[in-house]
């Protein structure tokens, strides 16, 4: 099972994205404004350059920001472990997937250290298993961090069938991966997509949440 993290699994209540405008700031000198962007199912990578060129700087700064970024989601987890929680139904459902012996990771496009910074606030780890999972900063687009993640999982001893591996996200963005590398989906309207949304782009399963999981339960035949 490889998740996404922000809108499926977890809210941080905005912790790292203040973070984000915040290492642009100290890395350009000028913070971008707290407008509403499209961040959904982007790699970290993507969402510095996009910030970087909102005040007009150039992308061969992202790897400043994305620094700056990780040490000050570091300075701030106690913030970050306050503000976050997991959605209806997450723990129960990762919980009852691990006593059945699936293997869980993500698939995020959060860099490494603040994927797990994230999922240690969500008392996740475990049952999530950090180290199998691809992230932001492990290649250049989200299709290929989803391989690094199966490659993972193969070299753990998974030899994941790609006809048995789901990938579980909250944007269109995150379909689009599972179609990309020949896995199957499902799709939550925890995010900022609504159920309406989601339904009707090719997902195996769309739900409201995860608070019933009994439907995805079937289709995984657990």
């Amino acid at each position: 099972m490889l998740w996404d993290i922000d809108g499926t699994l977890v809210s941080s209540g905005g912790v790292a994205a203040r973070a984000f405008l915040d290492a642009v700031g100290e890395v350009t000198g000028r913070r971008p404004p707290p407008e509403r962007r499209d961040y959904g199912g982007r790699l970290d990578t993507e969402i510095a350059d996009m910030l970087l060129a909102a005040v007009g700087a150039k992308p061969a700064q992202v790897g400043d920001v994305l620094a700056v970024l990780e040490r000050l989601v570091a300075e701030r987890l106690d913030d970050l472990r306050a503000r976050t929680s997991t959605f209806p139904g997450v723990g129960a459902l990762l919980g009852y997937l691990a006593a059945a012996g699936v293997r869980q990771t993500v698939v995020t496009g959060n860099v490494a250290a603040v994927a797990r910074y994230k999922l240690e606030a969500g008392a996740l780890i475990p049952p999530i298993e950090p180290d199998w999972g691809g992230y932001g900063d492990s290649a250049p687009d989200r299709a290929a961090v989803a391989r690094v993640a199966l490659d993972r999982l193969s070299a753990a001893g998974g030899r994941p069938d790609p006809g048995q591996v789901w990938i579980v996200g909250d944007t269109p963005r995150d379909l689009a991966c599972a179609q990309a590398i020949g896995v199957r989906c499902a799709l939550v309207a925890t995010g900022h997509r609504t159920i309406r949304e989601l339904t009707g782009l090719g997902a195996d399963i769309v739900l409201p949440d995860l608070s019933d999981p009994r439907p995805l339960l079937d289709l995984w035949r657990l």
